[in-house]
């Protein structure tokens, strides 16, 4: 049983590397973002490709070009076998871009610069996860983007501008 207890509570541990992740993220805290990873840590997230430590500026970039972000992560499968742990876990983002955003970076890229967009990303989170000196951390994540979807803001303010918007049975948000 002790045994099932300490996987137990290094799978709790994990869990929350992953969940310190999403937050530090959506806060654009810098020293949160590098304490989840090894500093020898591998990344390969959408067009990205390297060490972790330089994923944190690539992320950042993309950013700071929204007006909010949110992830938000579910079903996280972890194996652990001694010091080291595989995870799966599938992550929902959602991005607000400005109109008149221009960007060349990441799925920015592919944004109306005529219109706001709320921008939804679906994805999984592969990681290989060590305990080093008693501490998980990431030592090499794969990100994953299953589908990505824009789609028009509604506002009260597009409906004002006959933007052929239909607003029946939708959320109106006021600016």
């Amino acid at each position: 049983m002790n045994k099932k207890l300490e996987i137990a509570a290094d799978k709790i541990e994990i869990a929350d590397v992953v969940y310190r992740y999403c937050r530090a993220i959506d806060r654009m805290d810098r020293e949160l973002l590098e304490s989840v990873f090894h500093e020898d840590s591998i990344h390969h997230h959408g067009e990205y490709e390297g060490p972790s430590s330089d994923f944190c500026n690539f992320a950042f970039d993309i950013l700071a070009e929204m007006e909010f972000t949110q992830h938000l992560v579910g079903n996280l499968l972890i194996e652990v076998d001694g010091d080291t742990a595989w995870s799966e876990a599938y992550w929902t983002a959602y991005h607000r871009i400005a109109k008149g955003k221009e960007s060349d970076m990441g799925f920015l890229a592919e944004h109306d610069t005529s219109i706001d967009e709320d921008v939804f990303v679906s994805g999984r989170y592969i990681d290989r996860f060590e305990r080093r000196n008693g501490e998980w951390k990431i030592a090499k994540r794969q990100g994953v983007h299953d589908w990505i979807r824009f789609c028009l803001l509604y506002t009260s303010d597009a409906a004002d501008e006959g933007l052929g918007v239909d607003l029946v049975g939708r959320r109106i948000i006021k600016k």
